[in-house]
């Protein structure tokens, strides 16, 4: 049976005898002294006070299929009695959760727009969260900002699981199907795996490193209703942020940011690397000497060329090319931009404007520009003519 939003407000408003195990419920309220509350698809959101706690009760317009088994012990099974009129009513379930202080990510975005480096943090908190979440056996379902608080230390934290699917919902349909405005647009009732937040995950990482890039994206594509990129643009290949934001990557050196965009592009809602890249990504810099005869080695894998030290990447193997290190440094290339990185795989000269780029010997690197080979020192300058 629906229940409407103004018959969950008059229950709360009054609770003495119409809830089981609650007791009268204290609510929170607005300024003006009428009940704090949210309104969500699907739900209406009250924040209320239980046992010196601050929570949230999560009430539904209409019925959820897999609520009990989603929430399990904070399902609060027939615990609110609501009326369909003075006479006649029904006992509902409700939802019990811990509130979480703080803004959701959509609007500490907006908020931020103009620093790249607050920018820069969300991205390395969000990537590090999505890591994490892949690693689990269940899957979010409806991952976009505005299910991610920051609570007020920066930590990132996940809300609304509505929508989440867990290894016991295998062949089942699902009743949501996230938002479209994040999600794959083959997401419907029988896409309903572990795979479903790849696509999301992708999406969003892309665009926070990319708004900690060039913020002026923001002002050519849309952040209110989506986060720069569509998805059925993106799937019909005719995203022209993420056509913009690509190159973008390349000519800035961020590797992994970059390869994630890249699958992005394919259109595919399984991204089988997603985890391995978001490794990369959220890895710490290894501080070491840079003693040329312990240089990590060159080694490909899977068409993409990294740096091994004996059986392990310490630089990933995200470059389209490489080139072995040379007097501390190695020249690599992003798609078509070239830059040369150090022992700890950070760019210390970086030199988009080449076509390509070779060793340093003698502390002199050969560069080609428009089919003339030049040289440039270590500094990343060109040597004038005369003192080659």
């Amino acid at each position: 049976m629906f229940k409407t939003i103004p018959q969950y407000i008059s229950a709360i408003s009054d609770t003495f005898g119409l809830t089981k195990t609650l007791g009268v419920i204290d609510f929170y309220t607005k300024p003006d002294g009428s009940i704090w509350f949210i309104v969500g698809n699907n739900s209406v959101i009250f924040r209320i006070r239980h046992k010196g706690e601050c929570k949230m009760l999560k009430c539904y317009t209409r019925g959820k299929q897999n609520m009990r088994r989603i929430y399990g012990s904070q399902c609060l099974r027939e615990e609110l009695f609501v009326h369909s009129d003075y006479l006649h009513g029904e006992w509902v379930d409700v939802v019990l959760c811990d509130w979480i202080e703080g803004k959701n990510l959509h609007q500490v975005i907006l908020d931020n727009l103009g620093n790249p480096s607050v920018m820069q943090d969300l991205a390395d908190k969000f990537d590090k969260m999505a890591l994490k979440l892949l690693s689990e056996e269940w899957a979010h379902g409806d991952l976009k900002p505005e299910n991610i608080i920051v609570s007020p230390d920066g930590e990132l934290h996940l809300i609304d699981f509505d929508a989440m699917f867990r290894p016991e919902f295998n062949g089942e349909q699902s009743d949501e199907i996230g938002t479209a405005a994040f999600q794959h647009p083959s997401r419907n009732s029988d896409f309903f795996n572990k795979s479903i937040d790849d696509f999301p995950i992708a999406l969003i990482s892309t665009a926070l490193h990319a708004l900690a890039l060039d913020p002026t994206l923001a002002e050519r594509y849309d952040v209110t209703d989506m986060l720069l990129m569509h998805p059925k643009e993106i799937v019909s290949h005719k995203s022209k942020a993420l056509n913009e934001i690509i190159p973008l990557f390349a000519e800035r050196g961020k590797a992994v940011s970059y390869r994630i965009a890249k699958l992005l592009d394919w259109g595919v809602p399984r991204i089988f690397s997603l985890p391995r890249l978001l490794e990369y990504a959220t890895r710490p810099v290894v501080t070491m000497g840079m003693n040329e005869n312990e240089a990590p080695l060159l080694d490909n894998y899977k068409g993409f060329w990294g740096y091994r030290r004996e059986e392990e990447f310490v630089i990933a193997p995200v470059y389209d090319c490489g080139f072995d290190f040379r007097e501390g440094l190695a020249a690599v290339r992003i798609g078509t931009k070239c830059h040369y990185i150090n022992q700890q795989g950070v760019i210390v000269i970086s030199c988009p404007q080449y076509d390509s780029a070779k060793s340093f010997r003698g502390g002199r690197a050969i560069v080609v520009k428009d089919g003339i080979r030049k040289q440039i020192d270590k500094n990343g300058v060109e040597i004038e003519a005369e003192k080659l």
